[in-house]
């Protein structure tokens, strides 16, 4: 089991296309450097879900 990232936590919002060549689809992914560089933190189909999600996990007051 992964442990608990450091705080103050920091993600990043990476846009990634999936799907064949017609039609693509963006989905954004929370990305953050714990447990292991560049992990996949959870995936998003809006670019607002996503910044909510980066804005909840890097909450200090989170536990």
């Amino acid at each position: 089991m992964p442990t608990n990232p450091p705080y103050p936590r920091k993600a990043r919002i990476v846009a990634v296309e999936k799907g064949a060549d017609h039609p693509k689809v963006t989905w954004y992914q929370l990305r953050a450097d714990h447990p292991e560089p560049d992990a996949l933190i959870s995936e998003h189909n809006t670019e607002q879900e996503a910044l909510d999600a980066k804005r909840r996990y890097e909450d200090p007051d989170k536990t």
